[in-house]
């Protein structure tokens, strides 16, 4: 008689990147080491001034109670979103990393029914797994009216006219591929027995990802600060390494909490110009992509066109998004890599900054 080996067990890691979110970051750790399978590292790159603070209270408060779990609380290199992802896979050595928000609260089970899906699959198919979104966070159990819930990933403020046109629009449909379609891979016979979904891109959200696919598939370093777009970019390329799941009964709320966001006008250009930059990046045919995102673009603005009407935003900050994307589409195309590794920062930085100004 053959016996069938156990599943190794794999260890996992924590990695957030932070700013200005030290009234939601503690829960988020909490929850985290309280998994029934806790992870092995709990790392947090902090963009905020002074993180220190937060730091002290997190090892003060949260660090004491696991000390059997690696902590890394430090400040970001670059205050970006995917220079401090990547600054925190460096820092990590768990198989498996967990790059999901710091306003994202995981169940208890989360953790270990993910590890489950990667614990299965032994011939390291599997790129990437996401979490599933629930509405209510696990720390939060009252149901009476005015309990914490989360709206995200639905358009119930747009009103009636804009969801129609998000529905006609295909308003989900938002990520051009770098190839002429989605990769595709084989789903080995262990995982199809478990409860999971396969998906083309990965939401930052809950996002994890085996570390070696990490490395190879590093979070795209162009963007700046608000980085719109860098769990698709990322989970793209990854997906051209193995699948992209998603855990069905790995419950997390993704509360969606303020602080440290941008303008409307400033996000919906950002949105939109990012992925210009990265197919200019990452494509295997920029004529195709051109043309494709040209009409994404077309799209993007009827869509966001009502939703600056339906929210009585009249001075229509997110159509006027799009079209400041839109002016730069030849520009970003006709340059080479080197020439939009110089610009592009630059403009984003000073983009941001004048918005600052403007808003103060």
């Amino acid at each position: 008689m053959v016996m069938t080996p156990a599943p190794k067990e794999l260890s996992w890691a924590l990695v957030v990147a932070t700013y200005q979110r030290a009234h939601i970051l503690p829960r988020c750790l909490r929850l985290a080491i309280q998994q029934t399978r806790p992870p092995r590292e709990v790392i947090v790159v902090d963009a905020s001034p002074g993180w220190e603070k937060t730091r002290d209270e997190v090892m003060s408060s949260l660090a004491v109670l696991r000390p059997d779990v690696r902590w890394a609380y430090v400040a970001a290199e670059r205050p970006s979103s995917t220079a401090q992802r990547n600054q925190g896979t460096r820092l990590a050595s768990a198989d498996i990393l967990f790059l999901i928000d710091d306003d994202s609260l995981m169940y208890s089970d989360c953790a270990e029914t993910i590890l489950r899906i990667y614990e299965a699959d032994d011939g390291h198919a599997v790129a990437g797994i996401n979490a599933m979104h629930v509405p209510r966070p696990p720390d939060q159990v009252d149901e009476t009216p005015g309990s914490e819930t989360s709206e995200h990933g639905t358009t119930k403020r747009y009103g009636q006219l804009a969801r129609l046109i998000r529905w006609l629009l295909k308003a989900d449909d938002l990520f051009v591929p770098y190839d002429a379609d989605f990769p595709s891979h084989p789903l080995p016979e262990a995982v199809q027995r478990l409860p999971i979904g396969t998906r083309p891109l990965m939401a930052g959200w809950g996002m994890t990802f085996r570390r070696e696919v990490c490395l190879k598939e590093p979070f795209e370093e162009i963007l700046s600060r608000y980085a719109a777009g860098e769990d698709s970019d990322m989970g793209y390329r990854a997906s051209r390494h193995g699948l992209l799941l998603t855990a069905l009964e790995a419950r997390l709320c993704h509360v969606g909490a303020t602080g440290g966001r941008l303008p409307p006008f400033v996000v919906a250009m950002l949105g939109n110009l990012n992925p210009l930059v990265l197919h200019r990046l990452y494509s295997t045919d920029l004529k195709r992509s051109r043309r494709r995102s040209r009409s994404l673009l077309a799209r993007r603005f009827l869509i966001l066109l009502s939703k600056d009407v339906a929210r009585r935003q009249f001075s229509l900050p997110n159509a006027r998004g799009i079209l400041g994307a839109w002016r730069w589409l030849g520009y970003v195309f006709s340059r080479s890599e080197v020439e939009l590794r110089a610009w592009y920062p630059v403009f984003q930085k000073q983009l941001i900054e004048q918005s600052i100004l403007v808003n103060r």
